[in-house]
């Protein structure tokens, strides 16, 4: 599948209904930690934004979290790499499964699982995305996360009518902001995770440097840092408005990087839903990162720096 057609067909990754095996060995839980790096960690970034009360713990590093052993007596830990070989996320599986912590996975294949097989752990095998990355793949992620926690798919039912060519034009809108000007991208504190994924796909989709903070933290380090012209920057202000306080600091930051040079590009949020909203950002993220891959000349698909990265590591 080619990357634009994986724009298209995304709301139908909404659809989905991930089979747990071996379902009755998930213990109860009191909280929630999710292992994943990358692509693999984004389905627990959005859920962080539409469910904060769910206080999901993204662990993304090696081995687990620095929590008290009663804590990590109580979580359950879901190791979550769409590969399945993710180094970071099959060490804090093998760690948890030394202790024998309340540990699920999710993966298309891989070491991990091999380790759930051997270990008859709980998991779910996700479609392996027809030649399409991690980060592409939020909708089974999101799905297979909610029924490993028990958590009605419904909730994600409107998103299956999503209509990804109808945000098209505003992604070429921001790619042609842009050019070829490293994006600087702002959220409120409440889309804090949402700016983290926008930097994702420009990075490994646009292979360009991306770069994102909030507000109103920005506001108190960031804006001194433009106390000289920078044309090599273009901001991306993604809006939601739902606090005047935080769209006033937006206007008077962009203000004043407009005086340094910077272009800024204001993106509002729009959808019925929360988790509507989301996505639609993410899919005109994912337009504006495909668009200045064409015109580069560079696939959108392949992340060949991490793969020369990991073979020198292996």
């Amino acid at each position: 599948m080619t990357y634009e057609e994986g724009i298209i067909a995304l709301p139908k990754q909404f659809t989905y209904r991930p089979a747990i095996l071996n379902k009755d060995k998930i213990k109860p839980f009191k909280e929630l930690i999710i292992l994943g790096m990358g692509g693999s960690r984004l389905a627990a970034d959005i859920l962080n934004i539409i469910r904060p009360d769910l206080e999901i713990h993204i662990h993304s590093d090696f081995d687990l979290p620095k929590l008290d052993s009663q804590s990590l007596y109580e979580s359950l830990i879901i190791a979550n790499s769409f590969s399945g070989d993710t180094a970071e996320i099959i060490s804090g599986a093998k760690e948890a499964l030394k202790h024998n912590y309340n540990l699920a996975v999710i993966c298309s294949g891989g070491e991990l699982k091999e380790i759930s097989e051997q270990n008859e752990l709980p998991h779910i095998l996700n479609p392996n995305g027809d030649g399409l990355p991690a980060r592409m793949m939020i909708g089974h992620d999101l799905l297979a996360i909610a029924a490993m926690i028990g958590l009605s798919s419904g909730l994600f039912k409107a998103c299956a009518d999503l209509a990804p060519e109808g945000l098209k034009a505003q992604g070429s809108g921001i790619a042609q902001s842009i050019g070829s000007k490293i994006p600087l991208i702002y959220t409120s504190q409440r889309l804090n995770e949402l700016g983290y994924i926008w930097k994702v796909i420009f990075n490994e989709t646009a292979k360009i440097p991306a770069f994102h903070n909030r507000f109103p933290e920005a506001d108190h380090n960031e804006v001194s840092g433009f106390h000289f012209n920078h044309d090599e920057f273009a901001a991306i202000f993604i809006r939601d408005d739902l606090d005047d306080r935080i769209s006033q600091r937006m206007d008077a930051m962009a203000k004043i990087l407009e005086s340094k040079n910077i272009s800024a590009h204001h993106v509002q949020m729009s959808g019925q839903s929360l988790l509507d909203q989301v996505m639609s950002s993410i899919i005109t993220a994912h337009w504006a990162a495909f668009e200045i891959a064409g015109k580069a000349g560079i696939d959108p698909i392949s992340a060949p720096e991490i793969k020369d990265l990991k073979d020198q590591l292996s």
